[in-house]
């Protein structure tokens, strides 16, 4: 009575772009436990700065360390589900994304390992 129409030219390419939704998941759980304690590190280092009572509140200098800290944390933030969703969907656009907001996120973590392993020794 119902009958399902099947298109095996659409599904089969649909199929084809994409990969399972456990490699995608896989990369954006390891992209935040790398991402997550610069992360945190970034939004203390950041309050400290602008919450300093030696300056006033309204400086210049204040106003651009947290208009571009919440972009950075923006980016530190989208760049493990984006990165999953371009492993997933295999788009040129996802891939885009993910790396315009990777390399901030990536430039962060690397400035907190160099900034921890300089004060080890």
């Amino acid at each position: 009575m119902t009958e399902t129409p099947s298109h095996p030219s659409v599904h089969g390419e649909v199929r084809h772009n994409q990969r399972s939704q456990l490699s995608g998941t896989v990369t954006s759980l390891i992209g935040w436990v790398v991402v997550i304690l610069p992360l945190i590190m970034l939004a203390i280092l950041i309050f400290a700065a602008v919450m300093d009572p030696s300056a006033s509140m309204t400086a210049p200098g204040r106003i651009a360390i947290a208009i571009g800290g919440a972009a950075l944390l923006f980016c530190m933030i989208a760049a493990p589900h984006l990165l999953g969703q371009a492993v997933i969907h295999r788009e040129r656009a996802m891939w885009r994304a993910a790396l315009i907001t990777g390399i901030p996120a990536a430039c962060a973590v690397i400035y907190f390992a160099f900034r921890f392993l300089g004060n080890l020794g």
